[in-house]
């Protein structure tokens, strides 16, 4: 009887079995740099883009007090407004701002804290109903408030100018990545976070009672 050969196929080696051994690891030791390689340029992708991207919001302040007409009476300018000085667009997500550290809701709580009255002048004033959520592009600015007094005195404006100082502000805004920030008036230099998580007051330009 026959007996059919079964003929079994053997890698190709060198025939020395070190140098086959070596020619293997040396083989997996360059497809793991390549892959570190690969990770690496996609992480540098990624940083460069980001770098690209990246917002650097300021709130700033106004403030001036000049002689005016009517026997020579000071008139007051004051007001505060978001620049973005980056590369890339900042979404505002929350804005705080304080008087003596306690946290104010709007331009009431503001005066209600440091401007004791029965009764608040608005007269002058300029504001937007709601920062949070707006983009603010590249080189761009959102007013957030200005008051003056050109027209008539207001003892209520002349309060809050005097007191200017014993305000301090903070914000949290992301770039189009969700790459987010937190920057205060205590820190020349944004923070990283994960995330805006929201004070227990926000601050809104308006008044309660405005839409």
């Amino acid at each position: 009887m026959e007996h059919e050969s079964h003929h079994h196929h053997h890698p190709h080696g060198t025939g020395m079995r070190w140098l086959d051994i070596t020619l293997g690891v040396a083989a997996t030791i360059v497809s793991l740099v390549s892959l570190w390689l690969g990770l690496h340029s996609a992480h540098s992708m990624e940083k460069l883009v980001a770098a690209n991207s990246y917002p650097y919001v300021e709130l700033m302040r106004t403030m001036s007090g000049s002689r005016g007409s009517e026997a020579e009476r000071v008139q007051h300018l004051m007001g505060y407004q978001m620049d973005n000085n980056g590369v890339g667009p900042a979404r505002i997500e929350w804005v705080e701002m304080r008087f003596k550290d306690k946290p104010v809701e709007d331009i009431t709580g503001l005066l209600d804290a440091c401007c004791k009255a029965p009764q608040h002048d608005y007269n002058g004033l300029s504001r937007r109903g709601d920062i949070d959520g707006a983009l603010v592009r590249p080189g761009a600015s959102v007013q957030m408030f200005t008051w003056s007094d050109k027209g008539a005195p207001n003892r209520d404006l002349e309060a809050l100018y005097r007191q200017m100082d014993d305000i301090d502000w903070s914000v949290c805004y992301c770039s189009v990545f969700d790459e987010c920030y937190v920057r205060s008036s205590l820190s020349r230099k944004p923070e990283p976070v994960k995330q805006c998580k929201a004070p227990a007051v926000k601050f809104r330009p308006a008044q309660r009672g405005d839409k």
